[in-house]
């Protein structure tokens, strides 16, 4: 999220932890790595300004008051995407002591990406339910790509979906094909679905919410089309 030499030192990475948000349940929670990378405190960091879309919403972390030389911390932030692929934007906010006795203030703009299979949340349901609701999804719905899965890496078919998408895994009763199932984070809890079909050579999703689904069926594509680590 932020390096050290953009950051006065300050070292940001992120991650999303599919926790449920205490604020909203269309919120995403956002886990933040602070590392303080130089041999002198940083005091009051702290989320500053924000540049959010249109129907985006952001829950800042609570201010840490002071991180010493080398120093690392962990705190949590909430974000509501608002259905969108837009990251959320705002500034990281902090103070550092000069020897003169005067702080010096750093302010960093840093950007949080709305990862596609994250704006989702695992919905439980049996395979005669998945199918009912496909039918109904269909049309614009829709968003079909072949993929070509390596020999090798047919066995992590769910290891992956499940590493990028928080989606539920159906008990499988073909073994050719994976279900997966979830809802998206927003106030109308649209279905998503997700099919791998290996005899069919493709990977399906079906939506109301179009552009996410596409994206998502874009990004498991991607990761299915991986060769397997040797």
């Amino acid at each position: 999220l932020l390096h050290f030499a953009n950051g006065g030192g300050l070292s940001v990475d992120f991650c999303f932890t599919r926790e449920k948000s205490l604020y909203s349940e269309r919120m995403s929670t956002v886990k933040l790595a602070l590392h303080n990378t130089t041999n002198i405190p940083m005091h009051n960091l702290q989320v500053g300004a924000t540049r959010l879309e249109p129907g985006m919403d952001l829950q800042p972390f609570g201010d840490v008051g002071v991180l010493a030389p080398g120093a690392s911390t962990q705190v949590k932030m909430y974000i509501d995407f608002g259905g969108k692929t837009k990251a959320a934007k705002f500034d990281l906010c902090l103070e550092k002591p000069r020897g003169d006795g005067a702080t010096d203030k750093g302010t960093y703009g840093v950007s949080v990406p709305a990862v596609a299979g994250e704006l989702v949340v695992a919905v439980a349901m049996d395979e005669d339910a998945f199918d009912a609701q496909q039918k109904k999804l269909r049309g614009m719905h829709e968003s079909q790509q072949p993929v070509a899965i390596p020999d090798g890496a047919k066995g992590l078919i769910r290891e992956r979906v499940l590493a990028l998408c928080n989606l539920f895994p159906l008990p499988q009763t073909d073994e050719q094909v994976f279900k997966f199932a979830g809802a998206t984070l927003t106030s109308e809890e649209s279905p998503v679905l997700l099919c791998v079909d290996l005899a069919g050579k493709f990977v399906r999703g079906n939506s109301e919410a179009t552009l996410l689904c596409r994206q998502i069926v874009k990004d498991v594509k991607e990761a299915l089309a991986k060769p397997a680590p040797a």
